[in-house]
């Protein structure tokens, strides 16, 4: 009986490791297919327009979301497959997709340290293109990690929670949040903002702190922000100058037009948490709620009022104790 037991044990052994190795190899079938589907050259923007370039160009891309769509539940045994494709195999364009679909669909702990790899594995091609790729590469695995590591769902400039608090598909992940915190690309930085901030964990809350010394304005900001999440307000100082360059900006320059609208709402919702105060509602960001004008005119008017307020309060006396 004993050697059956311990027959029946090895059996199921064998039968486990056959069908890891199948899901390994189908991995890898399906990255072989994926890999081997062209990436067009997308038609000059200055070049008239070419139909059927571009219907080449949205042709590719289907087909290549297509076969990625197959990886969306990548078993932990076949990711040491995808880490080899992406290391080796794969180029600038091709990496961005792949980290992509794992981040939006694979929210394992193995996905999470392939993710990791990722943003340890930092290139610097001498094509201009490749390069920007790359890092788009690495901000795609802080997504990745973000959505595996987060215990809140906040939307919107002004980071209205939608729910309560959740528990983090996979824990323990501030590590390599912190890790992205530091990378050489302010993209990528300023993912893992939203990344730290959305963990809820006190170790992330203390490198928002850190970053609000980063080399990088924007950083900075978002960092500032983030922090009145928690009613710290150790950046009031950089959002008071946000507060100042943004009544400056042309918000009319399509160069500024975007960043103004978005850092506008976040330094008019973080203003509120961090002092108590309301000067009346925030509209939604105009470029995605589609009042541009009025909600433009309206971001100018709380500008202007918060100034105002600003240069009547005495100095650190405004903001809440945290």
């Amino acid at each position: 009986m004993r050697m059956l037991a311990l027959s029946m044990v090895f059996s199921f052994g064998l039968a486990g490791q056959a069908l890891a190795v199948k899901d390994a190899a189908e991995v890898r079938r399906i990255l072989d297919r994926y890999m081997a589907v062209t990436h067009p050259k997308s038609p000059s923007k200055t070049a008239p327009y070419d139909r059927e370039a571009d219907a080449k160009v949205n042709q590719a891309q289907a087909a290549r979301r297509a076969i990625l769509a197959e990886l969306r539940d990548v078993p932990g045994e076949a990711m040491s497959v995808v880490g080899q494709v992406l290391s080796q195999l794969a180029s600038p364009k091709q990496r961005f997709e792949i980290v992509g679909t794992l981040g939006d669909h694979t929210h394992t702990r193995e996905c999470a340290e392939l993710l990791h790899r990722v943003l340890q594995d930092v290139r610097t091609p001498q094509d201009e293109e490749a390069a920007l790729y790359e890092e788009l590469v690495r901000s795609s695995a802080v997504h990745g990690l973000r959505m595996m590591s987060r215990r809140t769902h906040r939307s919107g400039g002004q980071r209205s929670q939608r729910k309560p608090d959740f528990e983090a598909k996979v824990p323990g992940l501030v590590a390599h949040l912190i890790f992205a915190a530091n990378d050489r690309a302010e993209r990528v930085r300023v993912n893992a903002m939203y990344a730290l901030a959305d963990s809820r964990d006190p170790a992330a809350v203390a490198e928002l702190r850190r970053r609000v010394g980063d080399k990088s304005g924007k950083v900075r900001l978002y960092a500032a922000c983030f922090l009145t999440e928690y009613q710290d307000a150790t950046g009031l100082p950089e959002m008071r100058k946000a507060l100042n360059r943004l009544r400056e900006m042309d918000s009319t320059s399509p160069q500024q037009h975007l960043d103004y609208l978005t850092q506008t709402e976040m330094v008019l919702a973080s203003h509120e948490r961090i002092t108590g105060k309301s000067f009346g509602e925030i509209p939604l960001n105009p470029s995605l709620s589609g009042t541009h004008n009025g909600g433009t005119q309206r971001y100018r008017e709380l500008l202007d009022t918060w100034h105002a307020w600003w240069t009547w309060q005495p100095e650190g006396r405004a903001e809440r104790n945290p």
